[in-house]
Formats: C-alpha cells, structure tokens, sequence
C-alpha cells in the first residue's frame, strides 16, 4: 500500500475491508464505513467514532451478525500482507501471544480466565510479517483469538502433558495456517521461548520455511552418549569469538540501556523428545547462536540469548544478521500494546466475546496501519516531504501547520500531523 492510500482513511479501509464476504454486500458496506470512521480517529469510543447513534446501533447490529466472522473481516488483509511477502527475498514472522483483560467490563459475557485467576478476557496469537533490513512492518500474515476453558477439576501434571489438544497447539496452528511460500521469499518464522517447541520446529520444516527461536529447553543433542549432552549446557561452554555494542530496549519494568555483548555460534543436531523418538521422529539439524553480556550493571538482570535457528548460520556476519532478526521481536510486542492502547481494545464495552472478536477483526488491521504510519515518520525525516507525498495532502497540512509546503521535510510534516490530532 502506498503512502496515499495510507494516509487517505477512507482509500485504507475500501482496500482493506472491501473485499470481505460477509454474506452480504451491505454489511461490507458497513464494515468500510465503520473502519473509515475509526481510522479517522483510533482511540476514540465507538459513539464518538460513528458520529452518531443511528451509526452506532448500526455497527453493533454488524458486531451481531453471525456471517461476520473475524477470519471474513481479516482475510483480505491476510491476503493482502501474503501478496507483499511474496515480493520479498526475506521476510519474518514474528509471532506472539498477547491477553485482552476486560475483567474491567463484568457484565461481557463469554470470557475466560487471564492473567491470574481473577482477571477475565481472552488471548490472541499474532504472527506479524515484517522486514528485517529496517523493521517495517508488513502487515499481519495471520491471527487467532480464542477463550481459555478452565482445566478439569483434579486434572494432574500428566493427563495436561497427555492432552489431544493443548494451548500451545497455537503455535504450530499458525505456522501450518501461513503455509508455504514461492522459493524466491525466505520466510523464518520468529518467536521467543514459548515457541521452543519440537513440533513448531517441525511444522516450520514441513512447510518449507525457517525459524529462528530463543531457547528454553535444555535440550538433548547429539550425538547420543553417556552422559547425554544438553543444548543450554553445552552453547555455554563456546568461547566468545567476538563482541559488539547492543541496545537493549526497555520491557517489563526495565530500563532501555546501552551495553556490549559477547557472541558464539555453531552448529548443532537437536534430538526429538524420548515420546517422540520412539515414534520415528527424525534428529533436527540447526544452528545456535548465544549472546551474553559479561559486565551488567548491578540493579540489572544479566542478558543472554541462546538462539535457535535453521537457517544456515557459518560466518560472523550471518551470525549478527540473525541476532539482528531476533531484536525485531518486540515489534510485535508494539503492536499488541497499539492494539490496547492506540485502538483501545481493552476499554471497548461491547458486552460479550463473540462481539469483542469480531470488533478486533475491524481493529487488527488499523492497528497494523498506525505502526506502519510510524515507520513513515521515523524513516527519513530529513528528506523533502514534497518527493513522498502528495501535493494537495501536503499543501493542506503545511497551512494548517503555518509552514511553507516547500520548507518541509517528513520528519516536521508528521510532527504536524500528529499536533493535528494524528
């Protein structure tokens, strides 16, 4: 999507939302009309958003429909960000898990536990595709909202790890939902611990793509001896073969800081699980790439990554290049975080899940459209915004702003815009 369309609501949300089947052309319609009015003004309530009430009940009759299905709302952006992944040599998927808590709202039915056993919501799994040479963010190549259904009373550690289906199943869910891809586009899925799962590392393998995973597990390698050896043991023992600065982002309570971090990397055969061996599961081949810091101030936790990769990973410089797809990792974080506070998912008073999900197929992509309208902003501010962006829209902002249209580069236009209101 150009910049125009883009920046233009009303042209966003037509490409957006314009091909939905929704079992009927007026709800599609409606559902442009009601993405128009939300992307003029993301964080606003739905009444202020819609303008008026006859809209409002409008759309809540949409949010009622049972055609109108998150997946119907989201699959032409899916589609859209799969047509730009294709165009690419390399691409990650990022994926995440993230909780919607309205325990605020007690009167939405339908919600499951989150967080703690007090908090009410639901959880979403993102797999969002970005590009690893700036960390622009292509658009979400895939998403899965569901309902936690408490565990059986007494159930014990062994009947959970026994389950037909468990929640982690999302993971590979994903993975085998995003598929394949033209050979041309090396797509490496990205996750943090919670994806250190065999099987994720399977399904990415039966779908022709990488992946690129933090470690959790202590895992088997080979070869097969007595005494067995373990991933995390043995990673640890590699000597640092070089090192460079880091910029550790802030997260969770901690500071963003600047630091100098050791690297080593090689390769490694991991074993599948006992259970799984048994069943003829086949040892993986992969790289590992630790990176730690030696000195840490004293109020800070000491960082270190054990990465996971299948992707060929022999030289240096592949080693950084890999480290350097891992830091894109909190991007998705961003977006969650804009998904709540930029698009106010969590304040949304709609009274029940079923409406809450559907309402998230509408906001998904506007919050995939505000991280993209900040990586215009941050990318090249000091270039003339009359090379970028349309004369008449710069020309409007530009007056507005008391600025000479000419005089402006992007960096002051999106500083306009957002004194604008956004």
């Amino acid at each position: 999507m150009n910049t125009i369309e883009l920046l233009d609501s009303e042209c966003w949300a037509k490409r957006t939302f314009g091909t939905s089947q929704l079992k009927d052309v007026r709800r599609t319609a409606r559902a442009v009309k009601a993405a128009t009015r939300m992307a003029e003004n993301a964080s606003a309530s739905l009444p202020a958003q819609m303008h008026t009430w006859k809209e409002t009940m409008a759309l809540y009759r949409l949010l009622d429909e049972a055609d109108v299905t998150f997946d119907a709302l989201m699959q032409p952006h899916w589609q859209q960000t799969r047509e730009q992944i294709a165009k690419e040599p390399v691409v990650l998927l990022v994926q995440d898990t993230t909780e919607v808590d309205v325990s605020h709202h007690p009167h939405t039915k339908g919600l499951g536990q989150v967080g703690n056993q007090h908090g009410r919501g639901l959880y979403l799994q993102t797999v969002l595709a970005i590009l690893p040479q700036n960390g622009a963010v292509v658009g979400c190549a895939l998403q899965e909202p569901w309902v936690r259904v408490p565990a059986p009373v007494g159930e014990t550690r062994s009947q959970r790890r026994h389950r037909t289906e468990r929640e982690t199943d999302v993971w590979m869910r994903q993975v085998q939902r995003v598929g394949s891809f033209p050979a041309a586009t090396t797509v490496v899925h990205v996750g943090d611990r919670g994806a250190d799962l065999f099987p994720f590392f399977q399904a990415c393998q039966a779908t022709q793509t990488q992946f690129l995973v933090r470690a959790f597990e202590n895992r088997r390698i080979a070869p097969e001896e007595r005494p067995q050896r373990h991933l995390l043991d043995e990673v640890r023992t590699w000597p640092a073969s070089a090192s460079r600065p880091l910029q550790v982002p802030a997260s969770h309570g901690r500071t963003a800081r600047s630091t100098v971090v050791q690297l080593a990397f090689g390769p490694v055969t991991l074993l599948p699980p006992p259970s799984e061996q048994r069943c003829g599961k086949e040892p993986l081949v992969g790289w590992a790439i630790r990176v730690w810091e030696e000195q840490t101030p004293a109020e800070e936790e000491p960082l270190e990554w054990i990465l996971l990769t299948s992707v060929p990973t022999t030289t240096f410089e592949q080693a950084w290049e890999r480290v350097g797809w891992y830091e894109h990792r909190w991007i998705v974080e961003d977006y969650h975080q804009c998904l709540k506070t930029g698009c106010r998912l969590e304040e949304r008073q709609v009274q029940s899940a079923d409406r809450l999900i559907r309402l998230l197929g509408l906001l998904s992509p506007l919050a995939a459209r505000l991280l993209c309208l900040r990586d215009l902003a941050r990318r090249e501010p000091e270039r003339p915004a009359h090379e970028v962006l349309a004369a008449d829209l710069l020309a409007s902002v530009a007056a507005q702003a008391g600025q000479a249209p000419t005089q402006m580069t992007t960096g002051v236009f999106w500083k306009a815009v957002a004194q604008l209101g956004g």
